[in-house]
């Protein structure tokens, strides 16, 4: 059993949050991700299985103080045993007025309960851990409580476990989470994306490939361990974005 599957085996003794503690109504990810342009969700966790270890922000709010200006949206880590998250990490950042993604195991209804009552926008949903008929069910629970869904996939043979729903952000994770080991093949599922509205690519972007990953056709792109090791590479990475726009759009 793999770490993922052993945190999925755990979800059902962790205590969820039945307060509603919002602050504001939620943000549609999927709109601000599908304007014009190339979106950056930039994501907050303090450590990570793949080896990651130590952020440079000691909080999500400092976290969100300093990206805010580059970030079209943030991810926020809330599983507490292998990331050292907290299911209310993303309370502080609904100030800043852009979508939360609670990045989590999410495999049941209560799940999504506790990322709305705690000021998260949208949800993750993993394909390659949940059937078909759970993505779908999970998704239009997400739905009904005005919430987006990025749903995932790494395994190009269950691509069709991604369900098509107008609140669905599809989503290509370049890690293998079975080896947790980076397997871009992107060059190869952007043909089987094409379909989804709303498209992003998911992690391992760094200074040898953003360039080349940026003039993908992905919507958006979500970026965590190289900006919270290396803060002002956001800096450089959305300045890359808008220049690859304007070239485009010219």
């Amino acid at each position: 059993m793999n770490v993922v599957e052993q945190i999925y085996r755990k979800n059902e003794k962790r205590n969820h949050v039945s307060e509603d503690m919002r602050s504001r109504k939620p943000i549609s990810m999927k709109n601000v991700l599908g304007a014009k342009g190339k979106k950056l969700i930039i994501e907050y966790k303090r450590e990570s299985p793949s080896g990651f270890y130590g952020p440079s922000f000691s909080s999500p709010e400092k976290f969100g103080d300093y990206v805010k200006d580059y970030a079209d949206a943030f991810s926020v880590l809330t599983e507490p045993d292998h990331f050292a998250g907290n299911f209310t990490d993303g309370l502080s950042l609904q100030k800043f007025e852009k979508p939360i993604l609670m990045k989590d195991f999410i495999d049941r209804e209560e799940m999504i309960e506790t990322s709305y009552n705690c000021g998260f926008d949208a949800i993750l949903l993993i394909a390659d851990f949940l059937p078909a008929s759970r993505m779908e069910e999970l998704t239009g629970y997400a739905e009904s409580m005005h919430m987006d869904v990025l749903a995932e996939f790494h395994d190009r043979e269950i691509f069709d476990r991604i369900p098509q729903g107008k609140n669905v952000i599809c989503g290509y994770n370049r890690r293998n989470l079975r080896t947790l080991k980076m397997e871009g093949n992107e060059d190869q599922v952007v043909e089987l994306m094409a379909g989804h509205e709303v498209k992003v690519l998911e992690s391992g972007l760094d200074r040898s490939n953003y360039r080349r990953l940026l003039k993908m056709p992905f919507d958006g792109y979500l970026i965590g361990s190289s900006v919270l090791k290396e803060p002002k590479f956001v800096i450089e990475i959305k300045k890359e974005g808008s220049d690859y726009d304007d070239e485009r759009n010219e």
